[in-house]
């Protein structure tokens, strides 16, 4: 049941608004309930003790009665629940403005101001905190003016002073009405206010869709782009057939790149970045990040220096985001250094957290950037100036920084730009890590040869099983394809495979069902390993294909390596038909 002038508000608008309201109150909680606690002990100064009393009372069931009924806001609108709130928060009102308006009636200036300033700030307490939810803004205002008025008429009735119960009518009439108004107005901006909420949610989840959509369907020709690419060019002998290939599959890659970002910034914007901190070797993983740019840093014509200071030999931590932000920087570094130097210094230091601290200095001697911009380029999508060339952006997409301090904040570090005495910039990157004892061993990273393998590659775009069948046949990989989820299962009857890869956005069946079906085969089928290969390449839905039980997962666009080692880390965790 709800009152009539809340009838026009939609349910599901009432139960926001209710939660809304109690989510104030419980936050103010901490001020009210010492504020209350204090004007009842100053009243026991003036009133007996036993009205001081049955107000407290009063004062403590309303809350009571109101915390228990907007504690569960969807169910508002059963049986009495709202009609019950609103007289709930009359009541309540009307008890803890009692002793003011008994107050008013000593002859005490003093008490008088005081009796004043309590009913000021009482009505200034509803139209500021319980104004959200306006019928209990209104109950609570009306049981002020009520007491008000009929304490102040009681006063001056058995004076016979008639003058000065109408001016004093008259004044509080005014003061109440613009309580009343100021009420009015605060609901207003509260409404606008979560209207306005609302609106940004949706414009946000939308544009998370659209991410979402459009990543997926770029994919699927990068994934056809790169697997051609990469199939030919492992063929080509031609020295300009080979060159042309290369800039193909680089372009391909770069854009790649770009999609990863988007929705790595999009995640990171709303704290969706998974972490998945895990036992290695800090050396090894710092090592590894910096040796895959050696060749292109040396190319570029640069030194490389590389500096580990005393790391411990096993930590736990997120090494897939380690090299993340390692690779953002040193791409960094490399686009914007044209002669000289790029230094890596790796050390431990103490932090006040419980525990220390991995810092990665990554240091050049480029362009530098601008004192202005040590801020800014952290900001998506912004490229830092050249301060030899104010007017010209530096190439890149403005990504790379603003993941890279996302990522390191996740971590419980931090990315900084640090000053720097010569040349160049100069970024550190902290990251906790956990320290761990020696016995305690490292995951094996899983190794192995595909030769001999088979494996049923399930799309329904012929473009994607060509690509996989390209990639799996350098390996020496023998592959089956299926166009439908119906035809491999059909074909998992017949032939005997070692893994199945399978597309998850197919018509008809889809590959979750697909992959149902595949465990309520008969025999060894029901046990074969199945890696999901998506264009749906969020963090999230990786998650969701592992909750569902999938034994891998693989993105496109898929390169060789990608595929390649993901089927070696799936297959070594299974025994071969």
């Amino acid at each position: 049941m709800r009152l009539h002038w809340t009838r026009t508000l939609p349910t599901i608008e009432l139960e926001q608004e209710i939660a809304r309201q109690a989510s104030i109150l419980r936050r103010e909680a901490p001020v009210r309930f010492p504020a209350i606690a204090l004007a009842l002990a100053v009243s026991l100064l003036f009133l007996p003790e036993w009205i001081v009393g049955s107000c407290a009372l009063a004062t403590v069931l309303g809350e009571l009665i109101l915390n228990r009924i907007d504690a569960r806001p969807d169910r508002i609108t059963d049986g009495w629940r709202h009609p019950i709130y609103i007289v709930s928060a009359f009541l309540l009102q009307m008890a803890f403005a009692m002793p003011a308006a008994l107050l008013w009636h000593v002859e005490d200036q003093f008490v008088k101001a005081y009796a004043v300033g309590l009913m000021v700030c009482t009505m200034l307490h509803i139209a500021t905190v319980r104004s959200i939810h306006l019928p209990m803004g209104l109950a609570g205002a009306a049981a002020i003016s009520l007491v008000t008025l009929v304490s102040n008429t009681l006063y001056w009735l058995p004076k016979n002073d008639l003058p000065a119960l109408a001016l004093t009518t008259l004044c509080a009439l005014v003061a109440l009405g613009y309580s009343f108004g100021a009420i009015l107005a605060a609901n207003r901006l509260h409404r606008e206010t979560a209207a306005g909420r609302a609106e940004a949610i949706a414009a946000n989840a939308t544009k998370d869709r659209f991410l979402a959509q459009m990543s997926h369907e770029l994919r699927t020709p990068l994934n056809a782009i790169l697997g051609i690419g990469h199939a030919e060019l492992r063929r080509a002998m031609d020295p300009v057939t080979r060159e042309r290939l290369g800039v193909l599959i680089r372009s391909a890659e770069g854009l790649s790149t770009i999609l990863d970002d988007i929705l790595d910034m999009s995640a990171a914007q709303q704290g969706r970045m998974p972490i998945r901190p895990r036992t290695v070797n800090p050396r090894e993983e710092i090592v590894t990040s910096v040796e895959l740019f050696r060749p292109l840093i040396e190319e570029a014509g640069l030194a490389l220096q590389l500096v580990t200071g005393d790391l411990p030999t096993r930590a736990r931590l997120d090494p897939q985001r380690l090299r993340q932000c390692l690779s953002n920087l040193l791409s960094n570094a490399l686009k914007h250094t044209r002669s000289g130097r790029i230094r890596v210094e790796a050390r431990m230091e103490l932090s006040s957290s419980v525990w220390p601290m991995l810092r990665v200095e990554v240091s050049d001697t480029g362009d530098g950037i601008r004192p202005d911009e040590a801020e800014t380029i952290f900001e998506p999508f912004t490229a830092p100036r050249s301060p030899s060339q104010p007017s010209a952006r530096t190439p890149g997409n403005g990504l790379g920084l603003s993941i890279s301090r996302a990522l390191a904040r996740q971590m419980g570090g931090d990315l900084r730009l640090l000053p720097q005495s010569g040349q160049g910039a100069r970024f550190a990157l902290t990251l906790s890590i956990q320290p761990v004892e020696a016995s305690e061993p490292i995951p094996p990273q899983p190794t192995g040869s595909l030769a001999g393998r088979s494996v049923l590659v399930v799309d329904d775009i012929a473009t994607n099983r060509l690509v996989a069948a390209a990639y799996l046949q350098l390996f020496g990989v023998r592959t089956l394809e299926a166009p439908s989820g119906p035809e491999a299962l059909a074909l998992l009857q017949r032939e005997t495979v070692d893994l199945v890869l399978l597309d998850m956005n197919m018509p008809e069946m889809d590959g979750f069902e697909t992959f149902r079906r595949i465990r309520a085969l008969p025999g060894p089928s029901a046990s074969l390993p199945v890696v999901a290969m998506t264009a749906d390449a969020g963090d999230e839905h990786r998650a969701a294909y592992v909750a569902a039980g999938l034994t891998g997962y693989v993105a496109k666009p898929v390169t060789p390596d990608r595929i390649s080692a993901e089927i070696i880390r799936v297959l070594g965790s299974h025994q071969r038909p």
